[in-house]
């Protein structure tokens, strides 16, 4: 049955659309629309409580509307200045769950704030756009701050959770260079955990500060993830960072390393002069985009024989360590879109490094991590396929795995 809306409320949006047919300014056709929509949805409440619309008989319903009062309430689009309906004689006080008695501000506000924050801005910014946004009061820069370090506290309590439950089958890493710590010039490595899972979902599983990608930076942040309960991942995908891959062979010494094919190309291409850059691109592609782990030797080969002679050392560059690079052919092929690459951190880094130019320096380290945990855990990527082909492949390489270990 169609809902048809109560008289008054009805009355509530004619008198809107009158005030949005006369053209303000936007920043006050907004807050026409939030009060429109606020005064509807409290004379429907009313109607709701008293069981009957205005002048209309009810045997039964107890109460009866007794005018109005005014309040002023702020949501997002500013000051805006409401008639809260009033109720008699029915059994006890009427309350607004809407708008509780003593509510200033919508919870709207209260997000906007921290959103705010985290995306770069510093608190005397907030302070003052949110000051445009609900009017003249405005914040203080005390309570802009308690509520920006509601986030602050949340990551506090992400990075500290049990990873005992998680079944990382890959784990992603890389690491970001941000302004930290105001006072010092130099830009401090963050660095960052993507983890597949055996559902084939995908979560950040860490974010850690270290003064640069080095073995020991990264030995640390790996072994605080042991030490929160991780276990160790099927297949590590990494970068040539010489401090990651070393760290990568002590913490994860059983699991298997995939290096990145696109870093990997691009070492490649900065040997080559630019006129020929389109044509050995193509020759790595056909290794990395090979449709099986013989036909990428093969093409590994070929690659030798044409380039060999003009550039050695891009030759040099591909073929070293080639096998790190092939690491993925041995898992399900649904998943080497996914795991052939670090470009999942890679991308991810793209959103943060554009809120970091609007930030600035951070002052702190604690804020410069949740900025980007908050950035990061806001993206939405995809996982991988689960097949039941899939997961047969994955639970053969782990048997083969674990016969290792005890071996």
């Amino acid at each position: 049955m169609k809902k048809i809306l109560s008289k008054k409320a009805r009355k509530v949006i004619e008198d809107g659309v009158q005030e949005f047919m006369e053209m303000p300014p936007l920043t006050e056709l907004t807050r026409i629309g939030a009060r429109m929509m606020l005064q509807s949805a409290l004379e429907e409440e009313v109607t709701a409580y008293l069981q009957r619309d205005y002048y209309e008989r009810n045997a039964e319903a107890k109460g009866s509307r007794s005018g109005s009062k005014p309040r002023s309430v702020k949501v997002g689009s500013g000051d805006i200045g409401l008639k809260m309906p009033q109720v008699r004689e029915a059994g006890g006080p009427f309350h607004s769950r809407i708008l509780p008695p003593r509510m200033t501000q919508m919870d709207e506000i209260q997000e906007i704030i921290p959103l705010l924050y985290m995306n770069g801005l510093s608190s005397r910014k907030v302070k003052k756009a949110v000051g445009k946004l609900i009017g003249n009061k405005g914040l203080s820069h005390q309570n802009v701050m308690r509520i920006s370090g509601r986030i602050v506290d949340e990551f506090n309590a992400w990075k500290k959770r049990d990873l005992s439950m998680l079944e990382v089958v890959y784990l992603v890493l890389d690491g970001v260079r941000l302004g930290v710590r105001g006072g010092t010039t130099q830009k401090e490595a963050v660095l960052v955990a993507w983890a597949f899972l055996e559902d084939g979902s995908r979560e950040l599983v860490g974010v850690s500060l270290g003064n640069s990608e080095s073995y020991n930076a990264w030995k640390g942040f790996l072994e605080g993830l042991l030490l929160q309960g991780m276990g160790a991942p099927m297949l590590t995908v990494i970068d040539g960072c010489p401090g990651l891959i070393k760290a990568v062979d002590e913490v994860f010494p059983e699991s298997d390393k995939q290096r990145c094919t696109k870093h990997r190309t691009e070492n490649v291409l900065d040997k080559v002069l630019e006129q020929d850059k389109a044509s050995v691109k193509e020759s790595v592609r056909k290794v990395f985009y090979a449709s099986t782990y013989e036909h990428a030797k093969e093409a590994v080969e070929l690659f030798k024989k044409k380039w060999s002679m003009k550039y050695p050392s891009a030759v040099e560059c591909l073929t070293k360590n080639i096998e790190d690079c092939l690491t993925y052919y041995k898992y399900p092929y649904q998943h080497w879109l996914r795991i052939r690459t670090t470009n999942i951190v890679e991308r991810s880094f793209k959103e943060v490094k554009r809120r970091v130019k609007v930030a600035g320096r951070f002052q702190n380290e604690e804020r410069a991590l949740t900025m980007v945990y908050w950035q990061l855990k806001e993206l939405r990527w995809n996982g991988v396929s689960m097949t039941k082909e899939a997961k047969a492949i994955l639970t053969r390489i782990q048997a083969s795995r674990m016969q290792r270990i005890a071996a």
